[in-house]
């Protein structure tokens, strides 16, 4: 699993501490054809699924698409990102990991 934290900062004040976590691709035990899942949570929003390709390559980049639609919603709402303890310097989510 690869995890990461950030602080997300709204305009208004809101704070919010995320943990996101993104599991190494899986063979899918539901179903006999052999497709791929790849478990994508941030516990301080209650996510927590698994996101399907049909292979390894693929279910890794699926979610890797499901979190870059995630930080663009928080963005679109006017939400600031940064590393737990360094408040002061902005990081340009989208720029840095897309």
């Amino acid at each position: 699993m690869i995890s990461s934290r950030y602080v997300a900062i709204k305009s208004d004040g809101k704070e919010l501490l995320l943990t996101i976590e993104i599991d190494v691709p899986e063979v899918d035990p539901t179903l006999e054809a052999g497709d791929y899942r790849c478990k994508f949570s941030v516990s301080a929003m209650g996510i927590n699924e698994y996101i399907y390709g049909v292979d390894a390559i693929q279910s890794y980049c699926m979610a890797l698409k499901r979190l870059k639609n995630f930080f663009n919603g928080f963005i679109s709402e006017g939400w600031k990102f940064y590393f737990p303890g360094y408040l002061d310097m902005e990081v340009d989510i989208i720029s840095t990991y897309f």
